[in-house]
């Protein structure tokens, strides 16, 4: 920018963390231990060539031609939510152990922003920076990336004198689908019934695979699966994810033997589909 509101910023931004970190350092190096902080704006992306304008004159409104060129030659400017986690997301205390943030809590954060929108996400694992490349989701709508979320790389963090585990995400809002209408989930009064299972399946398998493959098998009176564990220390390329899967019919309660038949039919797609074995 020709006239940029502070000499040391005089640059248009690419991306909201390098702000976001900032100031997390900033407020960290004034006594915060826990926080979590996030902004939303816009970013400019240097992606497609930009067309030369010349001056306007202000004496009367432009023709929509030069209305379209005046637009034509300012860049992308996609429009972002970001944030950046650190520290203890539950403290310690007489009811308990507390427990960090961590990249799941990140990935969450994303995930539930893009569901308020009404849309749906399936996370995939990648390794853009600056985040750690094994502790990094890439979100995606309808087959498009729509954001980014993890624990933040090593190196990145010791540059810029941050704690290890610092977690961040960014979700780019402009990218969502606008849907017309949203409808809302019906009301049940039965009962629910929750059944846990705990499967173990090749490290490179994404949990979104073996979520949907739970989904697909479990049956119609499935209510809701969540992913409450993950354990990487089986060796062999192995891993270990739990969930809970929720159960209700609108209409009866539903017996043991009918819940533990859906976890059947659950584990056994999964089985199929990712060669998933239930952890003894």
């Amino acid at each position: 920018m020709t006239n940029p509101i502070s000499e040391q910023a005089p640059l248009l931004r690419t991306h909201l963390l390098p702000g976001l970190l900032e100031a997390a350092k900033r407020n960290l190096n004034r006594g915060a231990k826990d926080l979590a902080i996030f902004e939303i704006g816009s970013v400019f992306r240097d992606v497609v060539k930009l067309a030369h304008v010349s001056p306007v004159s202000t004496g009367s409104r432009p023709s929509d031609e030069a209305i379209a060129n005046i637009y034509a030659s300012v860049p992308p400017q996609p429009l972002f939510v970001g944030a950046v986690v650190v520290g203890e997301l539950e403290r310690d205390g007489w009811w308990g152990k507390g427990r960090a943030f961590d990249w799941s809590d990140a990935t969450n954060l994303a995930l539930s922003i893009i569901e308020l929108t009404g849309n749906s996400g399936t996370i995939v694992q990648s390794d853009l920076a600056p985040w750690h490349p094994g502790r990094c989701a890439e979100i995606q709508v309808a087959g498009k990336a729509v954001a980014h979320s993890g624990e933040l790389h090593p190196r990145v963090l010791e540059a810029l004198g941050l704690p290890p585990r610092t977690c961040a995400f960014a979700v780019i809002l402009s990218e969502l689908p606008v849907l017309v209408s949203k409808n809302a989930k019906p009301i049940f009064t039965m009962p629910a019934a929750t059944q846990d299972v705990s499967l173990i399946v090749d490290s490179t398998v994404p949990a979104a695979s073996v979520e949907a493959a739970l989904v697909s098998g479990a049956g119609t009176l499935l209510e809701s699966i969540n992913l409450f564990d993950r354990y990487e220390n089986l060796g062999e390329g192995k891993i270990s994810l739990a969930f809970t899967l929720t159960f209700r019919a609108a209409e009866r309660t539903l017996t043991a033997e009918e819940v533990s038949g859906y976890r059947a039919s659950a584990v056994a797609m999964a089985a199929k589909s990712c060669g998933a074995i239930v952890r003894a």
